[in-house]
């Protein structure tokens, strides 16, 4: 059979199994063809599971909300420990904003940003037309900030570290104080019914991955210089490597409370259009 894996660089666990070259004997020990569909926004990890272009993909905990919000049948497989520290709403020092309302804000639509940013418009009862979110990533977002040119950046490391070291950058709110923030991985509900196997196989493939991430930060750091853009240097991926936990989780109900939580927080500050009502049924 074939087996399918997504791969983008917002998700470091896949991105750099993809670069290390060892998974696809793994499956072909077993008779089965591994391939890589690679594609820059985790974002859209929904729109190439519809389309059955990929099987199986690693996101924020964002996108596969967004994916049931318009009908996919998802089903978690596995996620990350929470990270706490790689991103923050980062401001000038002399644009305190203690209000959001009206205020021009950068970050990742789609991602796990937008479930932050909702936490913090809940806190002072706005919405999600309140703000104006642009995307606007890396350099881009870092000489708008310090421009002025925008109040607000939702920063993720390896961005987020190098923007903390200016002077007159500061951090507002960090991610973890406001929301749980995974990696998550997931595919079609129908995939995952119809090759159970081979699903949980993925999951041991993901853990044994991340295990050798965390033991071999500076090979991990050095594929993602290599693959990833230059304007990032091999120490500053290693301080983001080793600035996170590591290791795989299979889905649980826990993992379901969590989705279902930031499912009503998205539709309360009017991320999604819907209510949603996650069931049990989509887990591994």
């Amino acid at each position: 059979m074939k087996i399918r894996l997504g791969s983008h660089p917002s998700n470091l666990s896949l991105f750099i199994l993809r670069h290390r070259g060892v998974i696809e004997p793994a499956a072909r020990d077993r008779g089965w063809q591994l391939e890589w569909f690679d594609y820059t926004q985790g974002a859209r990890s929904g729109e190439w599971l519809v389309d059955e272009q990929v099987d199986v993909v690693g996101t924020g905990s964002t996108p596969p909300i967004s994916a049931q919000a318009t009908g996919l049948d998802v089903a978690y497989l596995a996620s990350s420990p929470p990270r706490n520290n790689n991103c923050a709403l980062l401001t000038l020092q002399s644009n305190a904003i203690s209000s959001l309302r009206g205020k021009r804000l950068t970050g990742m639509p789609g991602s796990f940003t937008d479930h932050f940013l909702a936490r913090l418009l809940q806190k002072q009862n706005l919405r999600r037309t309140d703000v104006t979110l642009l995307d606007l990533q890396g350099q881009d977002a870092m000489t708008a900030l310090l421009n002025g040119d925008i109040d607000g950046w939702l920063a993720i490391d390896p961005w987020l570290t190098r923007a903390l070291q200016i002077k007159d950058v500061v951090a507002r709110s960090a991610v973890g104080d406001e929301i749980i923030n995974r990696s998550l991985f997931w595919t079609r509900a129908a995939w995952q019914q119809r090759y159970p196997e081979v699903a949980a196989w993925i999951v041991k493939q993901l853990r044994v991955n991340d295990a050798w991430i965390e033991q071999h930060p500076v090979a991990a750091a050095q594929i993602l210089a290599d693959k990833l853009n230059p304007a990032i240097l091999p120490d500053e991926w290693l301080k983001t490597i080793r600035g996170r936990p590591w290791g795989i989780t299979p889905a649980s109900d826990a993992l379901l409370a969590e989705q279902q939580q930031q499912a009503d927080d998205l539709f309360a500050v009017g991320f999604i259009p819907m209510a949603l009502s996650l069931n049990a049924r989509r887990q591994i």
